[in-house]
């Protein structure tokens, strides 16, 4: 019984998983494009801010890239798992030994493993970017504090 409705599920295929990996980049990309500004807007003000408002206006949203980057790739796995499970269910359900619809049904699973790559790779490069620009902002305003 369990594992039927799990099959249910599963049999749903790659879809909704493209539509979560679909949101993601457009929510890794939204929050790029608010740093981006932010980080303009900062680097004018950080040497006479505060340094604990400093550190947590540059830290901002930043924790959405890294989830981002680090679990889009498991999202895409999960979704080429799905695939692979509905392809495997169609070539058993049919009754014929036909390998192209199983090569077809893999083929399409592993699109949700590129677009969690897709998704991932330029989350991790932003947030990667970020975080250093954080530190030296962070460095110029320890600096200019001290002997300011």
């Amino acid at each position: 019984m369990l594992s039927e409705m799990f099959l249910s599920v599963a049999i749903l295929g790659i879809e909704p998983v493209l539509w979560v990996l679909i949101f993601m980049s457009f929510l890794g990309l939204s929050v790029s494009i608010e740093r981006f500004f932010s980080f303009q807007n900062l680097k004018k003000i950080a040497p006479k801010m505060d340094y604990y408002e400093l550190k947590i206006a540059l830290e901002a949203r930043l924790g959405i890239l890294a989830t981002m980057g680090n679990n889009a790739p498991f999202i895409g796995l999960f979704g080429t798992v799905l695939g692979v499970i509905q392809a495997f269910h169609s070539l058993g359900t049919s009754g014929a030994m036909d390998v192209s619809s199983v090569m077809v049904g893999i083929s399409e699973a592993l699109v949700a493993t590129a677009a969690g790559l897709f998704v991932a790779i330029p989350c991790v490069i932003v947030y990667n970017y970020y975080v250093r620009v954080t530190r030296v902002l962070l460095a110029q305003n320890e600096a200019f504090n001290r002997h300011g």
